[in-house]
């Protein structure tokens, strides 16, 4: 794969479907701008469908399994991606035992799609995942006084949450109690497929990314 020279900014999201000349335009460059945009643009705008993309781990079994993350962080120079869990949840548990995983963004204004992977690492204490607690808004920190383990068996619909705190936002000192069950998830991702749709010809390219340099190749769609 040939290096990449990228660019010192992320450029900014398409405002729509890539076509004609900007379509026949994208260069190699362009793809590693926009497998950077789209986690960008998740973390910088709440409303933005990227802020929740589909996170897949591997089952002890070795199948792959879905669920979608709410991104909370992005730090482009060491490809770092955050997001809040249970650290009783099955990710977590399937992540020590296998760190791969992949992110995958689609972004239905400019209809571009972007896969990320790499690996994940769950931070329960310590600086960062304490910064992380604190950063979170009180509705946040209330998950995380559910009683039993996320994706335990129920006989009938449930939130999980204890009584006292049902349908409220209670006090500070109630919402640290769930302190134990939170931790931080950290992704570092090492390559990208990006797929540019559009209806004279799609574009997709992967880029792999080192600490030494960026490398990418176009692929057929």
């Amino acid at each position: 794969m040939p290096d990449i020279r990228v660019r010192a900014v992320i450029p900014p999201m398409p405002s729509g479907p890539c076509e004609g000349e900007v379509l026949r335009a994208l260069t190699l460059a362009d793809m590693v701008g926009l497998a950077l945009a789209l986690p960008r643009e998740g973390v910088e705008n709440a409303r933005s469908p990227l802020r929740k993309p589909a996170f897949s781990t591997l089952t002890a079994e070795g199948a792959p399994t879905l669920r979608t993350v709410f991104l909370r962080s992005m730090d482009a120079g060491s490809r770092r991606l955050t997001a809040f869990t249970d650290a009783r949840s099955h990710k977590v548990a399937e992540l020590e035992r296998d760190p791969r995983a992949a992110l995958l963004f689609y972004d239905p204004l400019s209809d571009i799609q972007v896969r990320l992977a790499g690996r994940a690492a769950i931070c329960r204490t310590g600086e960062r995942a304490d910064s992380a607690w604190e950063s979170a808004a009180p509705s946040s920190r209330r998950a995380y006084l559910v009683m039993a383990p996320p994706g335990s068996p129920s006989a009938a619909p449930v939130s999980g949450l204890p009584e006292d705190v049902e349908g409220i936002i209670p006090p500070p000192e109630r919402l640290e109690e769930g302190r134990k069950n939170f931790a931080l998830l950290k992704f570092i991702f090492k390559e990208a497929d990006v797929v540019v749709l559009s209806r004279s010809g799609h574009r997709r390219a992967r880029i792999r990314f080192s600490a030494a340099a960026v490398s990418g190749e176009w692929l057929v769609p």
